[in-house]
């Protein structure tokens, strides 16, 4: 058997988010399949399993497992997709939609979210994504690895005036119970269209943050990370369509972060409150970008003692009160 060439690159791959119209089945490429300005990816392969071993009977002693004593478990597999990308405006408001609902560019995550709570194979859904990874099949070039019916159960925010020219940068996280597939992107050979990343001009900055503010007290910054997380489990499986789920059910958010400032009696103020009692955050680049959490419970800080100054670490929960109605965060691109 001859040896194939085949290969495959990080520099060869494009990745496009696509918007489903029924749970199960692959999008299109349309207008609306946003290529992101992806730095960074990993993906579970394709084949994912785990082995499930019965355990030996007594007495026999030193006998091994048998062959029918070994099965491949797939009934309850969920792949993992992860993408690092630029914070554009368009990158973020893509995966606030697939992640709470809300992706049009005020990207405001409330206590009653999410408002679709029913995934069903076969069902009628906007909320699920395609994820295309261009020349990414096991074929190299040509061929490309696409996941359906991806749920994001994650996005992290993170900049550092220090790192990356302060650009502002972005990692979602995906989960699928649907066998990814290996062809041709449907756009590939000219039948569909999408959003280029050239289209994505404006990638916010550390440097460009005007407001910097905890508990009303303004902090020197410089470093900040916002997570914002939740659980998705598969429901059942159909052994005659290779294991593909019944559906989804989802699990509540949780939005945690930190904020490395320079140590000073401002930041003491900021975490001198009662602990008790939520805090605003607030993070502004104007009309450009902002980062707005009403309520903030804060976490004990921890002091890196810098040769450049010593800084401050401030860990905090963002919660809401009152009405469900009410904001966690707000995400805030235009």
């Amino acid at each position: 058997m001859t040896l194939s060439t085949a290969f495959q690159t990080k520099q060869n791959t494009r990745v496009i988010i696509g918007t489903e119209a029924t749970m199960g089945t692959a999008a299109l490429a349309t207008a609306d399949s946003i290529e992101m300005p992806v730095t960074d990816y990993s993906f579970d392969e394709i084949h994912k399993h785990s082995l499930s071993v019965a355990p030996p009977r007594t007495g026999s002693g030193a006998f091994t497992q048998s062959d029918d004593m070994v099965k491949w478990q797939r009934h309850d597999r969920m792949y993992d997709i992860s993408i690092t990308f630029h914070g554009t405006a368009q990158s973020i408001n893509r995966v606030c939609l697939a992640l709470f609902g809300d992706g049009d560019g005020t990207n405001t995550l409330i206590g009653s979210m999410p408002s679709v709570t029913d995934f069903r194979d076969g069902q009628s859904n906007t909320v699920p994504v395609t994820l295309w990874f261009e020349n990414s099949a096991h074929a190299g070039s040509g061929t490309d690895l696409f996941f359906t019916s991806c749920m994001c159960t994650g996005l992290q925010l993170s900049g550092d005036i220090s790192s990356n020219g302060g650009v502002v940068m972005a990692t979602a996280t995906f989960q699928t119970a649907y066998q990814p597939t290996e062809s041709a992107l449907t756009f590939g050979g000219g039948g569909g269209t999408h959003t280029v990343i050239s289209d994505q001009t404006t990638m916010f900055n550390m440097h460009d943050l005007t407001v910097e503010t905890l508990n009303e007290q303004d902090l020197l910054l410089y470093s900040f990370e916002l997570s914002i997380q939740r659980p998705v489990n598969r429901i059942g499986f159909d052994n005659g369509s290779n294991f593909k789920p019944h559906g989804y059910a989802l699990g509540g958010y949780e939005v945690t972060g930190s904020l490395t400032c320079k140590r000073d009696s401002e930041s003491l103020e900021a975490i001198d409150a009662d602990m008790a009692t939520p805090q605003a955050l607030a993070l502004s680049a104007g009309d450009v970008f902002q980062i707005d959490a009403p309520k903030c419970i804060i976490d004990t800080s921890s002091i890196s003692f810098d040769d450049d100054g010593w800084k401050q670490t401030i860990p905090f929960m963002c919660t809401y009160s009152g009405a469900t109605s009410s904001t966690i965060v707000s995400i805030k691109t235009a």
